[in-house]
């Protein structure tokens, strides 16, 4: 199958997208990818499926080109106003929309702005962050706070960026930490799309700055649960992980609330990284979608 990067501009700068399947028809899919990572590690979950699919880098990742701006960044809006820019542009419609992780958020926040487009949403394990958190959000140095304190965010602003080539970056993440059970392929694309030439060294490093990624992660100041009002019944599926995912019992029971029971299920056996350590699982779920959606026939 094809893979073609086509770059758009939108407000500041350049979005980088890859292009998967036969381009010369509409896109029917958009897929949005997980902190730290980049639209080409989803290739193997794409480029199977019979449709022009289309995976973005987001803001700060990738070969996506925008300002990142650290201490504004309280919410995932401005990756929402970044993907609908994209979708007004190159987006005819119908399609499907999917993410996973702070992609599933992104992807969920545009849903109330794309009625009459989107036909259907597929989302990966988005983290539903318990409500006691949120006035830490709004708290003067809350935002910093958690940035420190958080393990997960704590992690990401120490992790290794540099790199003397992809090779090298290869056996550092090989079977190491969120990589573990990685296909080689994947680990290959994951890398493929989200290094670049390190000037300072001569070597690479990682597209994502590691600051940025660090910002993210407690940046929710955004409510999904209200923007999950807007999905479409009879074609909307949240799919969500086992142990270690992040959310609690009372976030998933507030988001089957919002969605309806059916619309979100859990796979306890499976990990925050399933879309990408075993994209056959996943798949099915996007197959599926494009089933109802007509887009595609079974």
């Amino acid at each position: 199958m094809s893979m073609e990067r086509r770059f758009y501009d939108i407000r500041g700068g350049q979005m980088s997208a890859l292009h998967f399947g036969d381009v010369s028809k509409p896109i029917g899919l958009v897929m949005l990818h997980a902190n730290g990572f980049n639209g080409q590690s989803y290739r193997h979950l794409l480029e199977a499926l019979p449709i022009h699919s289309v995976a973005l880098d987001l803001r700060g990742h990738g070969l996506t080109k925008l300002p990142c701006d650290r201490d504004k960044l309280r919410n995932f809006h401005i990756f929402r106003d970044d993907v609908l820019a994209f979708i007004e542009q190159a987006v005819e419609g119908p399609f499907v929309l999917s993410g996973h992780s702070l992609g599933a958020c992104a992807a969920l926040l545009c849903v109330p702005h794309l009625q009459g487009k989107m036909v259907a949403y597929v989302g990966f394990d988005p983290p539903l962050m318990p409500t006691w958190l949120t006035p830490l959000f709004r708290l003067p140095g809350g935002l910093n706070w958690l940035r420190k304190t958080l393990p997960i965010a704590a992690a990401a602003a120490r992790r290794r960026h540099q790199f003397d080539s992809q090779d090298a970056a290869f056996k550092r993440y090989k079977n190491r930490g969120v990589f573990k059970g990685f296909p080689d392929a994947t680990l290959t694309d994951y890398l493929e799309g989200g290094l670049i030439e390190d000037e300072e060294t001569g070597g690479v490093k990682l597209a994502c700055d590691p600051i940025w990624e660090q910002a993210i992660y407690p940046a929710h100041d955004h409510n999904l649960y209200q923007a999950a009002k807007a999905l479409p019944v009879e074609n909307a599926r949240i799919v969500l992980a086992g142990e270690g995912a992040p959310h609690t019992p009372l976030s998933r029971l507030r988001m089957r609330r919002a969605v309806g029971k059916g619309g979100v299920i859990r796979f306890k056996d499976k990990n925050h990284m399933f879309p990408l350590n075993e994209p056959e699982f996943a798949r099915a779920f996007l197959q599926d979608a494009l089933e109802k959606s007509g887009l595609i026939l079974d």
